[in-house]
């Protein structure tokens, strides 16, 4: 018995069904495209012809693979980003044939020669290695072993309440509500540009980022600097943070983090700070919220990290002298800490964003 494409109930996509040599097969074409279909339906029915002469690994692609992880649970549009470039890359190469020059081949092609390490890792090698071991738990291939290049240790950049304060009066006006929220919440920037009016809870004191780095909700504390903020903003429906036109930003998948590159940039050279970037805020909430709290699993709960280890590097961040600041950022008080020290209830006043102001 041959394959033929089917239809299922409630879906476009075609499907292929049928049995090849006594292997049976049922699953999506990828498209609704009839021809398009057709020819995924010939090429999977000689992939199978071939698999029943000299088995599976022999046969099974990139292509194959890299679908049956993606449908096999929901993953993260990042995720799905990634291995969709990958797919382009390898496309219907054999898994047997990706090994680690295979994996350099694909860095090259995929990113510009001067990528960092890190980016190489994130990009490349660590979804490619998700695929491959999903393919590996199904016996598909061989357990892949990939030489990772090795990330350079850097410093954990942050800024003093002081130097946030001087790059806040420095930012565009449009801007400063989001970078008040950043350093107010620790949020990550996808984070804070997907956050919906729906998911603000003023009264409360709260936030839910619906969209996380691990695809897992939570809740985030908001000091009295952000409900002031955010109780400033015009609007309460669809995006909270907006450009100066008042249209949302961009959706990047949460690659690259450029949205506001521009704004940072200018901001920063006005204020003389050097070196820092907008994730630097969140790096900056950790050290002051560590600071008044001395608790690692609290702030590990707060910032949604998976591990005590990834916050263990805020502990000794900030000197205690500096301690007494925090309050002329976050406000008199914090939902998770109470009465701040050395606050004082002076309210914060936020320019609000003007009409049509470039970033």
């Amino acid at each position: 018995m041959s394959l033929k494409l089917v239809r299922r109930e409630g879906r476009t996509d075609l499907y292929v069904r049928g049995t090849v040599r006594g292997i049976r097969c049922f699953e999506t074409a990828g498209t609704a495209d009839k021809t398009a279909a057709e020819a995924y339906r010939a090429k999977r029915e000689a992939e199978l012809y071939e698999e029943s002469l000299y088995g599976k690994r022999a046969v099974v692609s990139f292509q194959r693979a890299a679908l049956n992880y993606l449908e096999f649970e929901t993953r993260p549009l990042r995720t799905k980003d990634y291995i969709g470039r990958l797919v382009k890359h390898f496309g219907p190469m054999p898994l047997a044939k990706i090994d680690q020059l295979a994996a350099e081949k694909a860095v090259t092609a995929l990113l510009k020669l001067d990528a960092a390490p890190a980016t190489k890792a994130r990009s490349v090698y660590v979804p490619l290695a998700a695929v491959l071991n999903h393919a590996n738990r199904r016996g598909w291939c061989d357990r892949p072993r990939f030489e990772l290049p090795k990330v350079p240790a850097g410093n954990t950049r942050w800024l003093t309440p002081a130097e946030f304060l001087t790059l806040e009066e420095h930012a565009a006006p449009h801007l400063r509500p989001l970078l008040w929220f950043l350093v107010c919440t620790g949020a990550r920037m996808g984070e804070a540009l997907d956050l919906d009016w729906t998911d603000v809870d003023l009264t409360a004191s709260k936030v839910i980022f619906r969209k996380t780095k691990n695809s897992v909700p939570r809740a985030a504390s908001l000091p009295t600097a952000a409900v002031l903020v955010l109780a400033g903003l015009p609007g309460r429906t669809g995006s909270v943070f907006r450009r100066a036109d008042g249209e949302p930003y961009a959706d990047r998948f949460r690659e690259g983090g450029g949205q506001i590159k521009k704004g940072w940039q200018g901001a920063c050279k006005r204020a003389g700070i050097v070196g820092a970037t907008p994730h630097d805020l969140r790096h900056s909430w950790a050290s002051w919220f560590y600071a008044l709290s001395k608790d690692t699993l609290l702030l590990k709960a707060e910032g949604g990290w998976k591990s005590t280890e990834m916050v263990e590097r805020y502990a000794h961040l900030m000197p205690s002298d500096l301690v007494l600041e925090i309050s002329k950022v976050w406000g008199a008080s914090h939902p998770r800490l109470g009465l701040l020290p050395g606050a004082i209830s002076v309210p914060i006043v936020v320019t609000q964003p003007k009409a049509q102001q470039g970033q």
